[in-house]
């Protein structure tokens, strides 16, 4: 059974106006002796990155999320592009940073896996920058790393 992969689903709460856009996410999962690892970058779920070990119970012949059993320690965050035509410029500068993307066109959506072994530092700098510019909104789907004093809010 390992290196099989799997669709598992994991539950969404949307909020009043229907955000996220679905009630469920389904994100790939390669089999391994004692759960799945995440292939994927969530855009929705919270609290799980590229990496990270879960396991999973069965229903209605499908696999949904039960727990996270180890975590990769990635952080996850998810960026919207405001300008359109920049989501492609967006995604080349956080690669730059060392950072993993996955792009969801339709809404300028952009989610960004950084690696355990990668500072926050500079990528923060530049999404804050950006974000006081009015060119990207960000918010983190799981936060593992590190975070400067000058960057946290409070």
């Amino acid at each position: 059974m390992n290196g099989v992969y799997r669709k598992v689903l994991f539950p969404l709460q949307q909020d009043p106006n229907g955000y996220p856009p679905a009630s469920v996410e389904g994100l790939w999962a390669r089999a391994v002796d004692d759960g799945y690892v995440i292939d994927n970058i969530p855009f929705h779920v919270y609290g799980i990155a590229p990496g990270d070990v879960i396991c999973t119970h069965e229903q209605a012949g499908q696999h949904w999320f039960a727990q996270l059993l180890r975590s990769s320690g990635s952080s996850v965050f998810r960026v919207r592009v405001k300008p359109p035509e920049t989501l492609e410029q967006v995604s080349e500068a956080l690669v730059e940073f060392g950072c993993t993307c996955e792009s969801e066109p339709a809404v300028k959506m952009l989610a960004v896996a950084v690696p355990p072994a990668r500072t926050l530092d500079t990528l923060l700098y530049y999404l804050i920058t950006q974000r006081e510019a009015g060119f990207l909104d960000f918010e983190e789907g799981v936060l593992r790393h590190c975070v400067a004093q000058e960057f946290r809010q409070g």
